[in-house]
């Protein structure tokens, strides 16, 4: 009986390795960190301008999206137009930094557009750059 317990319990753990996230997570940068501050720059002024643009569309803004960011961010303009040649939201930071804006009350459809964006991809970029030489 005792192998039977085990067979079970190897069982167990295969499931659960099959449950791991098929792409490691990358490491984070401490919050006091030149590269972390540049990184939240980056996606301030994302907040900011879509906000800006939900504005003068004559939408209201759901939640906070710019909560915790610098408010110089404001001031920095950020192309958040889509382009016309992007690649898809991948796994990863892209599909996080996706999920990000709509929690932060970005509606769907603005974060689709921003998804496709040269300001979102070159954050997405900036990330890469940055956390290769962490």
């Amino acid at each position: 009986m005792p192998s039977f317990k085990y067979a079970v319990l190897a069982v167990g753990i295969l499931a659960a390795c099959e449950q791991t996230a098929p792409i490691a997570p990358q490491p984070d940068l401490p919050a006091d960190d030149p590269r972390q501050v540049q990184l939240l720059a980056a996606e301030c002024t994302i907040y900011f301008a879509a906000v800006t643009k939900l504005e003068a569309e004559g939408r209201t803004v759901s939640g906070n999206p710019t909560r915790g960011c610098p408010p110089e961010a404001a001031g920095v303009s950020a192309d958040i137009n889509a382009m016309v040649s992007v690649p898809p939201v991948t796994p990863g930071y892209p599909q996080t930094m996706y999920d990000r804006m709509i929690a932060r009350g970005i509606p769907v459809d603005l974060a689709d557009e921003i998804s496709k964006s040269k300001a979102f991809w070159d954050l997405v970029a900036r990330r890469d750059s940055l956390l290769a030489d962490f």
